[in-house]
């Protein structure tokens, strides 16, 4: 997250020149369109406001006076401002300036209003829409206002402590939008080139692709290509390990070098990647074509210069080229021997539009005898910095003899700059790798990744105190991002409630909270806080001074006291739902190298197949377990959270804040409540403003607060047994002794256990004339009690169910081929068989059993083939033998499929016989500088063709060696053949001296009968 992209500051108060101004100017959302700046000092308040909201259009009421609330903070406290002094109050530095918009009560209609055309619309009540528009509703909140009315997790936006979160800036749905939620998600590990993106934070363990840090590029030594690459993991420190491309481990390939920084102050550069390289793929065909007629005959005249020119990159001080051999560089001579060829290409320069005359760099003369592709690279200086055409050429005209292989291709330009690639001023976690390209890489180096741990801060419990190490625990990395280097203001400890924080890293420990997330696009300040404090069942807390959380956690401490007698406006709204089946939760699963998966966590009480599902999200959770923990605790939020409740209370400071338990009096949800002011107390006699009434049968109580002061504003919320009485009265009696009332405390009478209902604070706007706005959920501490006791079911992250082996039965297979014999195999007595799936199967194919016997024979004798190989080789027979074949097919789990038909087959019935020796007549006779061979054949089927040998006399006969020709024959039939020049006269050809001739006939498979000879021949 570079500097430019984190727009909400820290809130620790400097005293500068300036003054910090925080307006909140939405009235249903406070952080929506939130304005935060600095204006000079000195400006009074009135001028402030008219800065921060030109035009706001807020009407005044009939006093004059805006809906709007000024509040100065420092760090000594919090003071508001009427707004009749607002021109005469001018802030000192080192004040912050806070104005909120007020629903005071004049607005809770045109709220409700707005609540009620929600609903309207999600009930789909036509007339509901006009009104929208009048209100000023867009579609957009149109259709928010559906998704709530109809889904679970739209239930939790309204009534949960903790909102759902979504990786998605801007978008609380949970249902995504258009954008990738996390550009490391997967179908094969990704890296991308995002210039002047957002420079990642890994927050806890991830595997994580990070982006290019740079533009690889390619380096060639000798034949072999190398690939040069750089990565940046972001903001450091970060532990990485476990480096893999793809799913491969890094040690499995050859000639790979790796170097990483874990972004430490002080780290060196790297030297694998020292310096800018900006690589330009041209890949255009180097040619150099001779003169053609409109046929396209080569004509002659001299061939055709073809130059390619490609322009460097600005403030180059040198140059690569590439060059590209994709067919290799040979020959064939005339006897089919590989010989080398070359090609000469020539490489000059100029600078960029200079009209200067090519300077030539040099002219590479390429000799290869190489059918594999092959590089040459050439690199050179400039003599000053700038940019330049690079112009290559080929000077070797075209090739029109199709034995020769010369394609060349101008493949790369690489412009080059001495200057390091990174150019940041805070330390980064970098990686950079040299691997061959060569026999390795099919495609450029893009799915790189590591495993990412972030090390920070961490509370250690044991030891008291703040140490730095690899953690994932929401509290510590919560700290990490206020203070990170990330921030472009980072907080100070002293703004930060780091004994609240201690606290909270406790409780994520122990209920096994953690974050696990890379944020690698652009999220403010306060998005990312939500994402880390979600994770720890928490929502981020500033309280004009320090940073902590509100922990969704059961309480002991009652704040207030809430009821009739000190509010009014009292709201009660329910939401029904018709839950799904389940939630569908997609995460990275670290125990499958964090590979994405989806856990689908049924409804609690559900059983059946699962059809209706909701998809929620569950941002840096990565564990199975937690994943199912963590949504069953939705679900039981939305199960005992049903209602929201709101009210008004006068004064401008409350004592509750968002996050504390109170109790409330509320008789329209339980008729017995009742909360009365206490006229006095005699003894253990409570005397009431209000008439109460008591069932006969029921036990009864009365809360109330004792021990308010000036030192301690909250007290002690006090409950005390009463005594029944039978009649009506305002008179109670409280049961054995304890702290009583004072005359004018509000008490909360009603059934034991019933007299007040447990509430939390969710959240307090300001309201005008120095009135809170205060919303309410049920406390519900059963959430953790059910939360704490869920055993999740073993994970195994598969999907779906396995079909009935009966629906996957292989189909019978198909012998595409039987060969036995020398005709079929090479082999007298071979037996090769190819077979191949059948049809009418979907079934996956493992391998084939093919059995064999002699005919009519058992058993039948087995052999496995793979799917794969298609069949294979027999033994155990001979010539003449009958066998019998059948085979069936098997998936990879071994469930067999039908055999197929029997077939039979004779070893060798289709070979030919072997052929009979020469007849009479057959010999050799010498002359001068030639011999004539005789061959006569006899009347025999089998004879196809004779091979000729000719050897010194009396040496061995070496077929291979000394085989001079072999010539086609048929049955009864004879063939004169001259060996050497029957002229006489060209002695070379068969040089004189005494030889041995063999002739040895063949059948129409090559198989041999017996051979004729010697015969010896005085060649003269």
């Amino acid at each position: 997250m570079p500097p430019d992209k984190v727009p909400v500051k820290a809130q620790d108060i400097k005293a500068t020149n300036t003054l910090p101004v925080l307006a909140s100017p939405c009235l249903l959302d406070p952080g929506l369109g939130r304005i935060d700046l600095d204006l000079p000092c000195g400006m009074s308040l009135a001028e402030i406001v008219a800065s921060v909201l030109p035009g706001l259009g807020i009407s005044a009421d009939a006093a004059g006076n805006l809906p709007l609330r000024v509040v100065l903070v420092n760090e000594q406290g919090a003071m508001p401002v009427e707004q009749r002094n607002w021109q005469f109050v001018r802030p000192r530095p080192g004040v912050r300036v806070l104005i909120r918009a007020l629903p005071g009560k004049s607005a809770i209609r045109t709220i409700l209003m707005i609540v009620v055309t929600i609903a309207a619309v999600a009930l789909g009540q036509l007339w509901a829409v006009p009104i929208a528009g009048a209100l000023g509703i867009s579609a957009a909140v149109v259709s928010a206002g559906l998704t709530l009315g109809l889904s679970a997790l739209g239930n939790l936006l309204v009534n949960a402590l903790v909102p759902p979160t979504s990786a998605n800036p801007g978008d609380q749905s949970g249902a995504g939008g258009n954008e990738v939620k996390q550009s490391y998600t997967i179908t094969g590990w990704k890296n991308r080139l995002s210039p002047d993106g957002a420079v990642p934070v890994a927050l806890g363990k991830h595997r994580y692709a990070p982006p290019f840090g740079a533009i690889s590029y390619t380096e060639i030594v000798g034949d072999i290509q190398y690939v040069r690459a750089l990565f940046l993991f972001g903001y450091g420190p970060l532990k990485l390990s476990e480096f893999k491309l793809g799913t491969t481990d890094l040690d499995e390939y050859d000639e790979i070098e790796i170097e990483t920084r874990e972004g430490l102050s002080g780290d060196a550069p790297l030297t694998l990647y020292p310096k800018q390289v900006i690589e330009e793929a041209v890949g255009s065909d180097l040619t150099r074509p001779l003169p053609r007629n409109d046929a396209g005959t080569v004509v002659s005249g001299p061939a055709n210069e073809k130059p390619v020119t490609r322009y460097t990159a600005a403030n180059s001080t040198g140059a690569s080229v590439i060059i590209s051999f994709p067919g290799g560089l040979f020959h064939y001579n005339s006897n089919g021997k590989l010989q080398s060829l070359s090609v000469s290409v020539r490489i000059r320069y100029r600078a960029l539009q200079s009209g200067d005359d090519w300077t030539t760099v040099t002219t590479l003369n390429v000799s290869a005898g190489k059918r594999e592709a092959f590089y040459r690279q050439h690199s050179w200086e400039f003599p000053k910095r700038g940019r330049y055409e690079v112009e290559v050429t080929r000077l070797t005209n075209e090739r029109t003899n199709d034995r020769e292989q010369d394609r060349t291709v101008f493949l790369v330009l690489q412009s080059l700059r001495p200057e390091y690639p990174l150019n940041f001023d805070r330390p980064l976690a970098l990686a950079a790798l040299r691997i061959k390209a060569t026999y390795q890489l099919n495609n450029s180096l893009d799915n790189f990744s590591a495993l990412v741990s972030r090390v920070c801060l961490d509370w250690d419990k044991a030891g008291g105190s703040w140490i730095s190490r690899e953690t994932s625990n929401p509290a510590a990395l919560y700290r990490f991002v206020l203070q990170s280097p990330a921030n472009p203001y980072p907080v100070a400890d002293s703004g930060i409630d780091l004994g609240f924080l201690q606290d909270w890293h406790e409780f994520c420990a122990a209920k096994g909270l953690k974050f696990n997330f890379v944020l690698d696009r652009d999220l403010t300040l306060f998005e990312v806080l939500q994402l880390i404090a979600a994770a720890g069942r928490a929502t981020p807390r500033h309280d004009g001074v320090k940073w902590s959380v509100v922990i969704d956690r059961p309480q002991d401490m009652v704040v207030d006291h809430i009821s009739p007698r000190n509010s009014d406006g009292f709201k009660w709204t329910r939401t029904y739902l018709d839950p799904p089946d389940a939630f569908r939760v997609p995460f990275f699963d670290e125990t499958n190298e964090f590979e994405p998966a989806e856990r689908v966590v049924p409804w609690p009480g559900f059983s059946g197949e699962i059809n209706l599902t909701e998809e929620i999200e569950l941002p840096g959770k990565t564990n199975p377990d937690e994943i199912w923990i963590e949504a069953r605790r939705r679900m039981y939020e939305i199960i005992h959270r049903p209602n929201r409740y709101s009210a008004l209370q006068d004064g401008a400071v409350r004592v509750a804040t968002r996050g504390d338990l109170i109790m409330g009096s509320l008789d329209v949800l339980e008729k017995s409540q009742v909360a009365a002011h206490v006229k006095r107390v005699e003894g253990n006699l409570i005397v009431l403003d209000e008439e109460i009434q008591m069932e006969e049968g029921a036990d009864y109580a009365v809360r109330f607060r004792t021990g308010i002061c000036e030192e301690d504003t909250i007290g002690t919320s006090s409950l005390r047994s009463v005594v029944f009485e039978s009649e009506p009265g305002c008179v109670i009696r409280v049961d054995g002794g304890g702290v009583l009332p004072k005359a004018g405390d509000i008490v909360h009478f009603g059934k034991a256990s019933q007299e007040s209902k447990p509430l939390i604070v969710r959240g307090i706007e300001a309201g005008q004339d120095f009135t809170s706005h205060i919303t309410f959920v049920d406390a519900a501490p059963e959430i953790d009690a059910l939360t704490d006791a869920e055993e999740p079911p073993t994970w195994s992250g598969v999907i779906g169910s396995e079909l009935d082996d009966q629906l996957s039965i292989p189909a019978r297979p198909r012998f595409t081929a039987i060969r036995t014999g020398v005709a079929g195999t090479g082999s007298a007595n071979g037996l090769d068989v190819l077979l191949v799936p059948g049809s009418g199967s979907s079934a996956t194919i493992g391998r084939f059993e093919i059995d064999h016997r002699l005919s009519g024979t058992s058993p039948w004798t087995s052999v496995d083939v793979t799917a794969a190989e298609g069949g294979g080789a027999i033994s155990g027979y001979e010539v003449g033998d009958r066998v019998q074949l059948r085979a069936r097919a098997l998936t990879p789990n071994g469930l067999p499929g039908p055999y197929n038909a029997i077939f039979s087959i004779t070893i060798g019935e289709t070979d030919a016989g072997i052929p009979r020796g020469l007849g009479n007549g057959s010999g050799v006779v010498g002359g001068k500088a030639h011999a004539k061979v005789t061959i006569v054949t006899q009347n025999d089927e089998n004879v196809v063709a004779v091979v000729i040998y000719r050897l010194a006399s009396a040496g061995v006969l070496d077929r291979e060696a000394h085989v001079i020709g072999t010539h086609g024959v048929s049955r009864s039939s004879t063939l004169e053949v001259i060996d050497g020049d029957a002229t006489g006269e060209d002695g070379a050809l068969l040089p004189a001296g005494s030889y041995d001739y063999y002739l040895e006939p063949k059948n129409e498979d090559d198989v041999a009968g017996p051979v004729s000879g010697p015969y010896t021949a005085v060649i003269t």
